[in-house]
């Protein structure tokens, strides 16, 4: 079976030509830009993209071989990206010096474990994301990753020392 690591996501169509904006966590922004293929996750699979370009604006940017238009480049909006471990660059060649810094909130409870008021102990937090509304926990549960909001609204505790964070979620939200 293929090993995939997650880079980040799609965001929405660019301009007309089939372009995408693409959120990308800093430490994978040379893999994207040196890579051929990505992986975006479709219906449950990792499909393969081969990347025609990539650049940094504003924004980071992608064109997709054969996503010619706006209407293609939108239906791969919202899509998590991976890469296969061959096209994760090593220490040694990577060029790009990039100046990580974090801002985000609730960054510090990765690897925290969740449970929800209803549900109880979901799993351990394996990553925060930030989106452009909020940030996002990034949970396994039953052999599936989940996307959970992190907002103050619906935090009930956060035990710092046991590393535990309790909140009250949306009726449902595993059931996507």
């Amino acid at each position: 079976m293929e090993k995939y690591t997650s880079i980040g996501f799609t965001k929405k169509e660019h301009k007309l030509k089939g372009e995408l904006k693409v959120l990308v966590e800093d430490e994978y922004l040379e893999d994207l830009l040196k890579t051929p293929v990505i992986f975006l996750s479709i219906k449950g699979r990792h499909l393969p993209y081969f990347v025609e370009e990539a650049r940094l604006e504003k924004e980071f940017i992608i064109k997709l071989e054969d996503v010619d238009s706006k209407e293609a480049a939108h239906l791969l909006s919202s899509k998590e990206i991976f890469l296969q471990p061959a096209n994760i660059l090593k220490e040694d060649e990577k060029e790009l010096v990039l100046e990580v810094q974090s801002n985000l909130l609730f960054g510090h409870i990765k690897d925290f474990t969740l449970v929800d008021s209803e549900l109880g102990e979901l799993g351990k937090i394996l990553d925060v994301i930030e989106f452009p509304q909020q940030e996002m926990a990034v949970i396994s549960h039953n052999e599936k990753e989940f996307f959970i909001p992190i907002h103050e609204s619906l935090i009930e505790k956060i035990d710092e020392e046991k590393q535990y964070i309790y909140m009250n979620l949306p009726a449902g939200i595993l059931d996507v």
